[in-house]
């Protein structure tokens, strides 16, 4: 299978810069960069096998399945893909009721 193309919807991107800066504020610039890295090779991941992570029966819809991975230890990635592409939708922390 080729490499799927990534794309970041809007929202996803900004929860992912907030949560970057609160551990470059609250833990340190290395703990930033270890989540930061946590994060890109998981998107790299989805982009070679997209159905390797867990099926979101609540989010997902007749027309639409969605799928989340854990990408740090207290953070899941929530996305979706077609033939073409990996849509990331929304990074949640794994204690928060969703």
């Amino acid at each position: 299978m080729e490499n799927l193309k990534v794309k970041w919807h809007k929202h996803s991107q900004s929860q992912f810069d907030r949560i970057a800066t609160w551990y470059s504020c609250n833990m340190g610039a290395k703990a930033a960069m270890n989540f930061s890295e946590d994060v890109r090779r998981t998107v790299m991941l989805l982009s070679h096998s997209p159905r390797i992570g867990i099926l979101e029966k609540r989010r997902s819809t007749v027309k639409t399945k969605y799928y989340s991975i854990l990408v740090h230890p207290k953070y899941r990635i929530v996305y979706r893909f077609s033939k073409t592409t990996v849509y990331i939708v929304t990074i949640y922390a794994t204690m928060m009721k969703h």
